[in-house]
């Protein structure tokens, strides 16, 4: 039986010192069918170079040259080009454990599932720890992976059929792309398997575009949230549009204590909090424990926004 192939999809930009670190991770999975589509997404640095010398000398390595654009149009662009029956994701300065493929690809295939998902550590280590963990699989669909808070809005630290991509792309020229896409990947799957294993390393890198948006406040998430809610109330599924708006208010609490907002920014977080805690202080849907976060920030909003961030 032909193993499946994979897709692998790096973009790249401005990370020259990470970058041989995370493609060594994927030419050295312990799976061996994979393709590796690193996107220079216009980088200035010498990254293309590096793209350019591994596509070299490896046949499964393609890269794609284009004008900067940021990430989402970076991952599409591979996204049209991908040839794998499943695709995952792994940005330029994080690298993979050597068994990320086959472990993933296991989850899919005897779980018969549509999305994998892993667990993932965080730091600046340049070789993945040594994991000792007795694997467990947990199975979710696309109510109870959102329900359970198990959903992880970024696109790595996944496994995905290739299917799940048609009709949607990640949506272009906003900032927290992950947002306004990842939801609708998790609900056009019927089934999502979670192992608790760490197969992904994130890299503590302070010049990534996340790193970067964090210290200032840019309100595209708004759009993503009202996208996403609007969504469910209208397909008048409650427990996921209910979901929606805790999700929203969790975010809504924590850059709240976001020291580069004005008084007039402070003041409208916290009435579009109010606006959606008012929906859901009573849902059956909602955790008590965060109705009780909730209730702390609706009524000492700086002392609760600030233990909350501290406890993050």
């Amino acid at each position: 039986m032909t193993e499946p192939l994979v897709s692998v999809i790096v973009p790249v930009y401005k990370v020259e010192k990470y970058l041989s670190n995370c493609i060594e991770s994927v030419i050295n999975q312990t799976y061996s069918n994979w393709e590796l589509i690193l996107v220079d997404d216009g980088s200035p640095d010498r990254c293309p170079y590096i793209c350019d010398e591994y596509a070299r000398h490896n046949g499964r390595i393609v890269v794609i040259h284009k004008e900067n654009g940021r990430v989402a149009k970076a991952r599409n662009a591979a996204l049209r080009i991908a040839r794998g029956e499943y695709i995952t994701f792994l940005d330029g300065d994080d690298y993979l454990h050597k068994d990320f493929l086959k472990v993933m690809l296991s989850v899919i295939m005897t779980k018969q599932v549509d999305i994998a998902q892993c667990g993932f550590l965080r730091g600046v280590a340049a070789k993945f720890p040594e994991v000792k963990l007795v694997e467990k699989i947990t199975m979710y669909d696309n109510h109870s992976i959102f329900l359970n808070q198990v959903a992880k809005i970024v696109v790595w630290g996944k496994l995905y059929k290739r299917h799940i991509f048609d009709g949607r792309l990640m949506t272009e020229d906003k900032f927290f792309e992950d947002d306004f896409t990842t939801w609708k990947w998790y609900y056009a799957a019927n089934t999502i398997g979670v192992t608790n294993v760490p197969l992904y390393y994130y890299v503590d890198n302070q010049q990534s575009t996340m790193s970067m948006h964090a210290k200032k406040p840019n309100w595209d998430f708004l759009e993503a949230y009202e996208e996403r809610i609007k969504f469910f109330i209208r397909t008048k599924e409650k427990d996921l549009e209910h979901c929606s708006r805790m999700q929203f208010c969790k975010s809504m609490v924590l850059i709240y204590n976001n020291p580069n907002l004005s008084d007039e920014e402070r003041k409208f977080v916290k009435a579009r909090f109010d606006e959606s805690f008012a929906v859901i202080s009573s849902s059956m849907y909602i955790p008590t424990s965060f109705k009780i976060l909730f209730c702390l920030f609706h009524l000492f909003p700086i002392v609760t926004s600030k233990l909350a961030s501290k406890l993050r």
